[in-house]
């Protein structure tokens, strides 16, 4: 059975179950707030102990209430919610909500077995469940005001602000003293919400199913969450890949970054990467901006009410001070925005408005004088028609409102002429008059300004993401249907022990790697054999499931130039390492060309699901920790933007006087790979492709290492305490003359 979030968190009846009298406690905070913000539906009482709270009468039992409501608020002690819970389900109650702590959350064991006894019995009855150990909901638009939260218990903080931008706000909150700190905090702010919930512990109900909900209700643009865990990531990834084909963002505050646990893997792959950086990277990817704070989220949803979605991050920056104009300026710089140049006819344009001591540069230093002659909306109007402008921001003080009554029916007309976002930002305290003015216009106004660049970047972000959003969706879908050579590889797969070495992960790696000129051997003889056939310089490398760590442990010989040094190598490993488990001979290789050397890989994560990694650095990336990361599979396009975003980036468009990498070549391979991954994410967990060898024309995967389980423990493991990182290095690359 589906449970009916409309019955919680639209009810027409409510049943306050273990009632009190006494508004200082929370049963009774809960019928006053109730009571004070307005509920108009059906509202009945039930405690065992009094019969009659604020001239209601109550009722003994949920059993014998005079009918079914929608919702029970279940204001009873954590011992007895189970039991009220099968009594909801019996009188076919269709949601509830459970503020009692001392469930999961507890230590020990006895709140986890009582937690799952109110999960089994909601789940019997279909019944929609709230919490528990949460501070309630709040439907704006009923009114609906469930919560025995402070905020909601003061009349002065309002449901609604007096300029409505149009555009509402949900809020989803494990935290339940964060989930009303966003209406406390945003009084003047000029934003409208629609619901907020406290989730709690989310027993029943996640996050998910509460953005699904805005979103199919209709009546929500923009869902802030605050997430200290999550339970269900693919669900919680579908629901914002909804929300994205919705064009509706969503803003989440997600503790943690700074807990990135390494894990502990025999690929390099796997121990480059902490759950930190796969949720940001899972983020990213699904349009999911990061907050940093409650009023910097706040600040991010204000630009996302007022303001379109530019069309790229060229900022005009109009001010009266020249020192506002060059800190935020460097706000702006700091969050990957630009102050770019203004065209010729532009400058000019403003030039025959200003003082000789104005300035119609980008920063446009208006002038006290100017601003009180001409104000604003003039030059926004002409900044606005600029090619390498797509927003405007105006950084000034609004601690007294005149000018901009002045200018209000102006700067209404421009916001409205133009597509171009238009925002304003105090340095000074502003004044609640100034800021009402701004709203009425159209306009969203700052009081901060790291937030105020933040917002303009949020917004820049989207709108780069939706057009990403809509070149990559169908491409991804094609990538993770299913190839013509996967029956083959998952009975290979099937086959293989926990560990692939090199010579057993290329061949299931067989349609996604360029392959070097290369043969197994399994005596000197054919090792000689295999050289000659090959061509020298060549690499001799011990192939066995327990040499994760081939470098470390001795088992790679390179730029060997003639038979002799081919057959001394072999003998020499040989007799130390042929007794290795699983010990499958040498493979002879075609030494590389030189290039630049790359990591490819993909890991298995718990929660998130396949991960395409790609790091610059070879076997140094781990003291570089230069990677990026998405969640697999990625298209062509969007691994050649990834690449692009790692520092060392430039190091494939050639540096002193090297040739360029052939980057294309290197986002194909990535994205190949990621398709690989995500088509076998059921048996593969992690693929180490280092190093890769970037050349001016095409590449060469130099060594691989697949694991079949997660953080897989080898002799060679247990013997080497570095990180694995395959069998290449850099001194692997050489001319194949050499």
């Amino acid at each position: 059975m589906t449970p009916d979030l409309q019955a919680l968190l639209s009810p027409g009846s409510i049943a306050l179950v273990g009632v009190s009298a006494d508004p200082r406690t929370i049963r009774g905070r809960l019928l006053h707030v109730l009571l004070q913000r307005g509920y108009a539906g059906k509202l009945f009482l039930v405690s065992r102990s009094v019969a009659e709270v604020q001239g209601r009468s109550t009722w003994p039992s949920i059993t014998d209430l005079p009918e079914p409501v929608d919702l029970a608020l279940l204001a009873a002690p954590a011992r007895f919610v189970p039991d009220l819970l099968e009594e909801c389900g019996r009188k076919g109650i269709r949601a509830a909500l459970v503020v009692a702590s001392g469930f999961a959350e507890e230590r020990g064991g006895a709140g986890a077995v009582l937690q799952e006894r109110l999960r089994a019995v909601a789940e019997r009855y279909g019944i929609a469940v709230c919490g528990p150990n949460c501070e309630g909901l709040v439907n704006c638009l009923a009114p609906v005001a469930a919560t025995f939260s402070p905020t909601l218990e003061n009349p002065a903080f309002a449901l609604h602000p007096p300029v409505d931008p149009g555009r509402r706000i949900g809020v989803i909150s494990q935290s339940g003293a964060f989930t009303f700190s966003f209406l406390n905090r945003s009084q003047d702010r000029q934003i409208a919400f629609s619901y907020m919930v406290s989730s709690g512990n989310e027993a029943c109900l996640k996050a998910a199913d509460y953005i699904d909900f805005m979103l199919a209700d209709g009546r929500t643009d923009i869902i802030l969450l605050y997430l200290e865990g999550v339970a269900d990531a693919p669900r919680l990834l579908a629901a914002a890949a909804r929300a994205a084909d919705a064009g509706k963002p969503l803003i989440v505050a997600k503790p943690g970054r700074s807990e990135a646990v390494r894990r502990a893997a025999a690929s390099h792959t796997g121990s480059m990467v902490g759950d930190a950086r796969v949720v940001e990277a899972a983020f990213r990817e699904h349009g999911i901006l990061r907050g940093e704070d409650i009023d910097a989220m706040i600040d991010v949803a204000v630009g996302l009410s007022w303001c379109r979605p530019p069309r790229g991050r060229g900022v005009a920056l109009i001010s009266a001070s020249g020192g506002g104009a060059v800190w935020m300026a460097e706000m702006l710089a700091a969050a990957g925005l630009d102050v770019p140049p203004l065209d010729d006819a532009t400058r000019a344009e403003i030039a025959a408005l200003l003082p000789s001591y104005g300035s119609a540069e980008n920063p446009v230093d208006l002038t006290a004088a100017a601003i009180r002659e001409i104000g604003y909306a003039r030059v926004i109007g002409i900044v606005q028609r600029s090619p390498a402008i797509n927003m405007v921001l105006v950084i000034g003080s609004l601690a007294y409102e005149y000018g901009i009554e002045k200018d209000r029916e102006a700067l209404a007309r421009v916001t409205a002429e133009s597509d171009k976002p238009v925002v304003f930002c105090t340095y000074t305290t502003a004044s609640p008059r100034a800021l009402a003015l701004l709203a009425g216009a159209g306009i969203a106004a700052y009081t901060s300004m790291p937030n105020c660049a933040r917002a303009l970047a949020a917004l820049a972000e989207q709108s780069e993401f939706r057009a990403r959003w809509a070149r990559d969706r169908a491409g991804r879908r094609a990538l993770a249907e299913p190839a013509a050579e996967d029956a083959a590889v998952r009975a290979r797969l099937l086959e293989a022990g926990p560990v692939l070495c090199e010579v057993d992960a290329k061949q299931a790696l067989a349609g996604v790697l360029p392959r070097l000129p290369e043969r197994l051997a399994g005596t000197e003889q054919e090792a000689a054999d295999a050289a000659g056939a090959i061509g020298y310089p060549v690499a001799l490398k011990a192939q066995s499931p327990a040499l994760t760590h081939k470098t470390e442990a001795g088992a790679v010989a390179l730029a060997l130039a003639d038979e002799a040094a081919v057959r001394a190598a072999w003998r020499d490993m040989a007799a130390r390492l042929s007794g290795a488990e699983g010990f499958r001979g040498m493979l002879v290789q075609k030494m590389a060309p030189p290039g630049v050397e790359v990591i490819l890989g993909t890991l298995r994560d718990p929660g998130f699901g396949p991960m395409l990694m790609i790091g610059l650095g070879g076997i140094f990336v781990e003291v570089l920790d230069d990677v990026v990361l998405a969640p697999a599979p990625v298209t062509v396009e969007r691994a050649r933007e990834l690449i692009l975003t790692l520092r060392g980036a430039k190091m494939l468009s050639g540096v002193r006087g090297r040739p360029p990498a052939d980057l294309h070549a290197l986002a194909a391979l990535a994205s190949a790979l990621s398709a690989f991954a995500a088509r076998h994410a059921d048996l593969v967990a992690e693929i180490d492709l280092n190093p890769v060898i970037v050349h001016e024309h095409g590449l060469s995967v130099v060594d691989a290492l697949m694991l079949r389980e997660s953080g897989c423990s080898t002799p060679a493991r247990q013997q080497n305490s570095l990180p694995a990182h395959g069998a290449g290095s850099s001194a692997e690359a050489m001319p194949q003359g050499a």
